[in-house]
């Protein structure tokens, strides 16, 4: 074959080269930023896409179920709740509610997520906090709760500056 008629053989043969079947286009992959990716190491990963959790800044999570009424607290207030504190495993560190009667805290005495998170509850309000390891205890081990936890709180805010019982 001379030179003039393999051109036309090859200009056909790129042509046709299109032709058929295509492969499928590749997935699309969508990165995780580093605050997505840091919600699902300190809570799981359902956890950490549920659209109802508004996620700050900070990485703290909340989970309104029920706002409640009247004046959400403030810092400077006292607080009694029901609570129960869990890791991402279901573990329970601390539970109100098996102590038998609501707890008593002043919200600037709290840790720093708890504080953080009363102010989104008011008076018979239900809601779920989410606290990275930073606006908890950090790398100290408290109790049941290993270093570097995430932590999980169940809260029920009963009452906003309530009564302090007498002592008898």
């Amino acid at each position: 074959m001379n030179r003039s008629s393999v051109l036309p053989v090859l200009v056909l043969a790129l042509l046709l080269s299109g032709c058929g079947p295509k492969a499928p286009p590749a997935p699309v992959v969508v990165e995780k930023t580093v605050a997505e990716q840091r919600r699902e190491d300190y809570f799981g990963p359902e956890i950490a896409a549920d659209p109802a959790i508004q996620w700050r800044t900070s990485g703290l999570g909340i989970k309104v179920i029920t706002p409640g009424e009247g004046v959400a607290p403030q810092l400077t207030d006292r607080v009694r709740v029901h609570y129960t504190g869990k890791l991402k495993d279901g573990t329970v560190f601390d539970d109100s509610h098996l102590k038998g009667k609501p707890a008593d805290f002043p919200v600037n005495r709290l840790i720093n997520g708890w504080a953080a998170s009363m102010p989104s509850l008011k008076p018979g309000g239900q809601g779920v906090f989410y606290i990275p390891p930073h606006l908890g205890y950090g790398g100290l081990r408290s109790g049941k709760i290993p270093p570097f936890s995430g932590l999980i709180f169940e809260v029920e805010l009963i009452a906003v500056n309530p009564e302090v019982p007498s002592k008898s």
